[in-house]
């Protein structure tokens, strides 16, 4: 028999972001960043303060149709001798402006990734980092690859699409789907069957159908 556990923790963080943009020569943008901030852990588990560090920068093409960036953060101090960092990548190739074309979307991960903001709403207390030198960093990937076409005499694009994803606990997820959309906007349709394999537990099958109407 097991007796009930429960853990008590609390995290107080506040951060600093800041952005700035600037164009080339050549038409495209780049856009460096960097963060700063600092954290105070409490509770059950490890404790003390800590001070976070973080940088990136992205890059688009003149048309806006391709697109690079790359993050990289670190908790470069903390009294318990917390050892957490993280860096992220993106590339995404857009398809023209009528929704017809090659569409790409590679998102790479290593680690705790992402900005402190978006780390404390995203996950809570989930990743409350590991001991210096313990535990393996874990590594993910979001990804998906498309090609639009018109459909339905001009109404919008349809795109058929692949999407395949990797979360760093080692959960794989496959999709095949199909998008219906119109180039300004107001409709979506999205229809998907997908398949979820989580180790050595039974794989699930699903079908998604999403629809979107503004006005």
């Amino acid at each position: 028999l097991l007796e009930g556990l429960s853990v008590r923790t609390r995290r107080l963080r506040l951060s600093a972001e800041g952005t700035r943009e600037y164009a080339l020569s050549g038409g495209g943008r780049v856009a460096p960043s960097g963060e700063l901030g600092v954290r105070w852990d409490g509770g059950d588990g490890a404790t003390g303060a800590g001070m976070e560090v973080g940088a990136g920068v992205s890059w688009s093409a003149a048309d806006g149709r391709l697109s690079l960036e790359a993050r990289g953060r670190t908790l470069a101090a903390h009294r318990s001798g917390l050892d957490e960092w993280g860096l992220s990548g993106g590339l995404r190739v857009a398809p023209r402006p009528n929704g017809r074309g090659l569409s790409l979307s590679v998102q790479p991960v290593w680690g705790a990734a992402g900005s402190a903001r978006s780390r404390l709403w995203e996950e809570g207390m989930a990743g409350r980092g590991s001991p210096s030198g313990g535990g393996a960093v874990g590594a993910g990937v979001d990804a998906e690859l498309g090609w639009g076409a018109g459909a339905f005499r001009g109404f919008g694009s349809a795109t058929p699409y692949l999407r395949y994803g990797q979360a760093q606990e080692g959960e794989r997820r496959y999709g095949l789907g199909w998008r219906l959309a119109r180039p300004a906007g107001g409709f979506d349709l999205g229809l998907e069957s997908w398949r979820r394999e989580r180790g050595p537990d039974r794989p699930e099958h699903g079908l998604s159908l999403d629809l979107r109407l503004s006005w």
